[in-house]
């Protein structure tokens, strides 16, 4: 379904300030594949989501979907295939728009819109009765302006812009930021039912335990495949870890004792002569 093949990207590229922020990223998601992306702090993870979402070009390589590449588009025309949700609420609605009207800007994403787009009643009666799902009150504001909204009515409001046409792939950066514990498990019950893919960004440990199956780890600007939940991914990278360390220690050890050979050599050719 997704895949990225050899994604090279480069920030301030020919400045003092370029940073190296993926060095040919490889990745493919099937449907079924829950995955999360985990990392440090500036690793890439946020990165990712942006390469795969359009927000800027790649240097090079290739991003696919259903086996279509999609690394040319702008960000646009990559709406169909995708649905987000971003870490802060505020960047996944329009502020001065109204409730619905966030709503029917979502429930047309990838479609071709017409001078004219009025919301029927029957899709006012359908998001009265989503909005009602998450007991916020929403369904009584639809026509509130969403930037009156809390916090945590804003990011329930981005959940379902994001899942009101199933996209091909669901990205979600830290989504349970402003959510209850109500409103968390209806987020875990959603993406266990999901029929296709998505990836996850959170440090909420047993959100992603919950939902996983699949991890991809960034380091040095790298990502590496681990099958199975956060939990698994901890024991199986904590004995790589070890043998890498095992195996470097050996290393300086011979390392070292080669060098020792080497100065006892030197110093009796010099005492012979």
């Amino acid at each position: 379904m997704l895949e990225i093949k050899n994604v090279w990207k480069t920030f301030n590229k020919g400045t003092v300030n370029e940073k190296q922020a993926l060095c040919g990223v490889n990745l493919t998601l099937n449907d079924g594949d829950f995955c999360t992306v985990i990392g440090g702090n500036g690793a890439g993870k946020s990165t990712t989501l942006n390469a795969i979402a359009g927000v800027w070009p790649v240097d090079c390589g290739q991003i696919l979907i259903d086996g279509k590449d999609i690394s040319a588009l702008p960000e646009h025309k990559r709406a169909p295939y995708l649905g987000r949700v971003f870490q802060d609420p505020m960047t996944g609605t329009v502020a001065d728009m109204e409730i619905i009207e966030n709503l029917a800007i979502a429930a047309r994403r990838g479609k071709k819109r017409g001078l004219s787009w009025g919301v029927k009643a029957d899709e006012r009666f359908r998001y009265r009765q989503m909005l009602a799902e998450f007991d916020l009150g929403l369904e009584d504001r639809m026509s509130s302006k969403v930037g009156l909204l809390s916090g945590g009515q804003r990011q329930a409001l981005t959940l379902l812009m994001a899942t009101l046409v199933t996209p091909k792939i669901l990205l979600l950066d830290e989504p349970t930021n402003y959510l209850d514990e109500e409103h968390i498990a209806w987020l875990k019950r959603y993406l266990l039912d999901y029929e296709n893919a998505f990836i996850l960004i959170s440090h909420d440990i047993p959100f992603l335990n919950s939902v996983i199956n699949l991890v991809y780890h960034m380091e040095n600007q790298e990502l590496n495949r681990y099958v199975g939940d956060y939990d698994h991914f901890q024991e199986v990278y904590a004995v790589k870890k070890a043998q890498l360390e095992a195996a470097y220690r050996k290393q300086q050890q011979e390392i070292s004792e080669l060098k020792d050979f080497v100065a006892r050599n030197k110093a009796r050719v010099s005492t012979r002569n």
